[in-house]
Protein backbone atom coordinates (compact mmCIF):
# COMPACT_ATOMS: atom_id res chain seq x y z
CA UNK A 1 0.00 0.00 0.00
CA UNK A 2 1.93 3.39 -0.90
CA UNK A 3 1.28 6.56 1.20
CA UNK A 4 -1.75 7.97 -0.36
CA UNK A 5 -3.92 4.49 -0.28
CA UNK A 6 -2.79 4.91 3.64
CA UNK A 7 -3.65 7.83 4.14
CA UNK A 8 -7.14 7.80 2.21
CA UNK A 9 -7.94 4.99 4.34
CA UNK A 10 -7.26 6.17 7.58
CA UNK A 11 -9.57 9.27 7.16
CA UNK A 12 -12.71 9.05 9.40
CA UNK A 13 -11.57 6.03 11.22
CA UNK A 14 -11.55 6.00 14.90
CA UNK A 15 -9.86 2.53 15.35
CA UNK A 16 -7.74 0.25 12.57
CA UNK A 17 -7.53 -3.20 12.49
CA UNK A 18 -5.85 -6.22 10.36
CA UNK A 19 -3.37 -5.52 7.81
CA UNK A 20 -4.36 -1.21 7.27
CA UNK A 21 -3.07 -1.27 11.17
CA UNK A 22 0.23 -3.12 10.24
CA UNK A 23 0.68 -0.85 7.31
CA UNK A 24 0.02 2.31 9.35
CA UNK A 25 2.44 1.19 12.00
CA UNK A 26 5.46 0.78 9.38
CA UNK A 27 4.51 4.29 7.79
CA UNK A 28 4.67 5.61 11.57
CA UNK A 29 8.18 3.69 12.55
CA UNK A 30 9.57 4.87 8.59
CA UNK A 31 8.94 8.83 9.64
CA UNK A 32 10.18 8.55 12.94
CA UNK A 33 12.98 10.93 13.38
CA UNK A 34 11.54 12.93 10.06
CA UNK A 35 9.08 15.14 11.23
CA UNK A 36 7.93 16.60 14.88
CA UNK A 37 4.78 14.53 14.66
CA UNK A 38 6.97 10.96 14.70
CA UNK A 39 8.77 10.96 17.97
CA UNK A 40 9.79 7.75 18.52
CA UNK A 41 8.98 3.99 17.07
CA UNK A 42 5.74 2.36 17.82
CA UNK A 43 5.99 -1.35 18.44
CA UNK A 44 3.59 -2.57 16.02
CA UNK A 45 2.39 -5.77 18.28
CA UNK A 46 1.45 -3.70 21.22
CA UNK A 47 -2.66 -4.81 21.99
CA UNK A 48 -2.49 -1.12 23.76
CA UNK A 49 -5.42 0.55 21.89
CA UNK A 50 -4.06 4.46 22.76
CA UNK A 51 -0.82 3.24 21.33
CA UNK A 52 -2.60 2.50 17.80
CA UNK A 53 -4.61 5.58 18.67
CA UNK A 54 -1.26 8.00 19.08
CA UNK A 55 -0.07 6.54 15.90
CA UNK A 56 -3.58 7.11 13.85
CA UNK A 57 -3.30 10.57 15.45
CA UNK A 58 0.53 11.29 14.15
CA UNK A 59 0.06 10.52 11.07
CA UNK A 60 -3.34 12.18 10.73
CA UNK A 61 -1.46 15.53 12.14
CA UNK A 62 1.16 15.41 10.26
CA UNK A 63 -1.13 15.26 7.23
CA UNK A 64 -3.08 18.24 8.40
CA UNK A 65 -0.36 20.85 9.69
CA UNK A 66 3.08 19.81 8.41
CA UNK A 67 3.90 22.02 5.27
CA UNK A 68 6.14 18.76 4.16
CA UNK A 69 2.92 16.66 3.60
CA UNK A 70 1.42 16.00 0.68
CA UNK A 71 -2.20 16.99 0.08
CA UNK A 72 -4.92 14.79 -2.06
CA UNK A 73 -8.20 16.42 -3.37
CA UNK A 74 -10.16 12.78 -2.46
CA UNK A 75 -9.95 14.02 1.15
CA UNK A 76 -12.20 16.94 2.61
CA UNK A 77 -11.12 18.27 5.79
CA UNK A 78 -14.65 18.64 8.31
CA UNK A 79 -13.63 21.62 10.27
CA UNK A 80 -13.97 19.34 13.28
CA UNK A 81 -11.14 17.77 15.83
CA UNK A 82 -12.09 14.49 17.34
CA UNK A 83 -10.54 12.44 20.21
CA UNK A 84 -7.33 13.96 21.18
CA UNK A 85 -8.01 16.86 19.00
CA UNK A 86 -7.26 14.63 15.56
CA UNK A 87 -8.13 16.34 12.40
CA UNK A 88 -11.04 14.58 11.26
CA UNK A 89 -11.37 14.00 7.24
CA UNK A 90 -13.56 12.63 4.54
CA UNK A 91 -13.77 11.54 1.63
CA UNK A 92 -15.52 13.73 -0.92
Amino acid sequence: MNQKDLIISLAGRNSVRGELREEMFSFHNSMVGKSKYFRKWENPKTSCGSCVHRVLKSIMSWYHFDDDAPTYDELMFTGRFGLNNIPVYRLK
